[in-house]
């Protein structure tokens, strides 16, 4: 077949969409549309009205599902509504509503807050464009692949916990992180965090790691969960002296000696574990809540006079109570 154009169109996007509706092909529709958004660096309102709310019936079903729940998300099915108010959007919530296609958003540079948990997407290239964001969610999702998340330096906070993720590297990067949660992945190593010294909440919790040395690095942390790890020396964390809260339940420790330099602790978990000695606690006078029950403790003395009278633990039994 072949196409002739008796005069200038008036823009990319419609020739390529002359074209697409020649061949009746949606795949063309949501190609041209990526190629618009990828060559027009103009508004990005613009370009989600144009090359995918005006096109929406063309696209593939997993596109226009996306479409669909942006422009329900902004509370108009108007196109023309729909782009100016994406060309102010700073935040963008689009959770679980089983996306699998995040195309369509991907020329919503403006965006700063981003959710997608909840959902089935796999494919974060889309996002790559999106250096505007400081807020990602994509927790509970297939993916397993953070490289397109390389570009996203001002990421502040983000969450990739509940998905297949094995691979930390991507994210060495992202030194403005303060905020990140890995946990419930099948993740071993955690070099690739060395870098991310802004870090003041980590969890890694419900992982496959075994080597804190990496942590070391971390002093800046507020918050570390580490539970329900197959852990084994904790001396990589007596450097950590700005922690308030940890969490080390269910990780099979016996010796918590370094935890003595954390002073700052004013909640502690130590529950489920193998500990018999717990002088180092000693140490702790602004612990405000511990767990350690659960532990074969020999000790029947509280080490922390300040917990004795707590309503939380009235007087504690360290062989069963938290």
């Amino acid at each position: 077949m072949k196409l002739i154009f008796a005069q200038k169109p008036r823009n990319l996007s419609q020739s390529l969409a002359i074209a697409c509706i020649a061949i009746g092909l949606a795949s063309c529709i949501n190609k041209s549309a990526m190629l618009v958004s990828a060559a027009t660096p103009g508004n990005s309102g613009l370009i989600f009205a144009n090359s995918w709310c005006r096109k929406k019936d063309l696209l593939t079903p997993e596109a226009k599902h996306t479409v669909e729940l942006v422009l329900k998300e902004l509370g108009t099915t108007d196109c023309d509504t729909a782009g100016r108010e994406l060309s102010t959007l700073k935040k963008l919530a689009l959770y679980g509503n089983n996306i699998t296609d995040i195309n369509p958003i991907a020329s919503l540079t403006n965006l700063t807050e981003l959710e997608l948990n909840n959902s089935q997407i796999s494919d974060l290239k889309p996002l790559q464009s999106l250096t505007n964001l400081t807020y990602l969610n994509v927790s509970h999702t297939p993916l397993s692949d953070l490289k397109p998340l390389q570009s996203l330096t001002s990421l502040t906070y983000l969450d990739v916990s509940h998905t297949p993720l094995r691979d930390l590297k991507p994210l060495q990067s992202l030194t403005s992180l303060t905020y990140l949660d890995v946990s419930h992945t099948p993740l071993r190593d955690l070099k690739p965090l060395q870098s991310l010294t802004s870090l003041t909440h980590l969890d890694v919790s419900h992982t496959l790691l075994s080597d804190l040395k990496p942590l070391a690095s971390l002093t800046n942390l507020t918050y570390l969960d580490i539970s329900q790890t197959p852990l084994g020396d904790l001396k990589p964390l007596a450097s950590l002296t700005n922690l308030t809260e940890l969490k080390l339940n269910n990780t099979q420790i016996s010796d918590i000696k370094p935890l003595a330099f954390l002073t700052n602790l004013t909640e502690l978990d130590l529950s489920e574990n193998k500990i018999s000695d717990i002088k180092p606690l000693e140490s702790l006078t602004n612990l405000a809540y511990l767990r350690i029950g659960n532990n074969p403790i020999s000790s029947k003395i509280c080490p922390v006079p300040q917990l004795v009278d707590e309503a939380l633990f009235p007087p504690l039994n360290f062989g069963n109570v938290d």
